[in-house]
């Protein structure tokens, strides 16, 4: 077991193993078809993005940030180099496996492109599918957000595009302002999709 735990990769390697063997289980235990096995797979691995995406806003707006604040320049510096980045990383690429499960959710539950993968449309209620075009569209300003503002203005604040101490600054507001903007539209994006997913 201690060698499971020695490092966050080998603990979710071994996450992923045991849920790879439940699904596999549930999937010959049930017989369910093909395209059930792939929705299933997509919502799972929307899920789980989308967790990490919405818990590094989290992270960021009320760990990541406040600590930068707080810290003097030597400890500023050591969040800069060691965490920002790495946090930085992660959302870019939560974000985008999120965008994209979800496009593979839609399409194999019918919402998207439903005469491609079934016979006869798919009945969705008014109310549902304006919510949930809301909530897509919600995330896409977030995703964008992370990917046209958030990250551009991080490259600048660490150095990876060259910018004077004015450019840094303004680079910084960018940055904190887009992460505000995601905060207040995570909890009601994260609320609408799991509302129209279960009702």
């Amino acid at each position: 077991m201690k060698s499971i735990v020695a490092s966050a990769a080998k603990a979710a390697i071994a996450g992923l193993l045991v849920s790879v063997i439940l699904l596999a289980g549930w999937y010959i235990g049930s017989g369910i078809d093909g395209l059930g096995f792939m929705s299933t797979i997509a919502r799972v691995i929307h899920v789980l993005s989308a967790v990490l995406w919405v818990g590094m806003i989290w992270f960021v707006n009320f760990v990541q940030l406040a600590a930068l604040a707080e810290a003097d320049d030597g400890g500023r510096a050591t969040l800069m180099k060691l965490v920002v980045p790495r946090v930085a990383k992660i959302f870019r690429h939560a974000s985008t496996l999120t965008i994209l499960s979800g496009i593979a959710l839609l399409i194999s539950s019918g919402y998207l492109l439903e005469r491609w993968v079934y016979k006869s449309a798919v009945y969705v209620p008014p109310l549902k599918g304006g919510l949930l075009l809301g909530a897509i569209v919600a995330s896409l300003v977030m995703w964008a957000l992370v990917h046209f503002v958030i990250w551009p203005a991080l490259r600048i604040v660490l150095g990876e595009v060259p910018g004077d101490a004015e450019a840094k600054a303004r680079a910084r507001d960018k940055a904190r302002v887009a992460a505000r903007i995601n905060l207040v539209l995570a909890l009601p994006v994260t609320c609408v999709m799991v509302a129209v997913s279960h009702a």
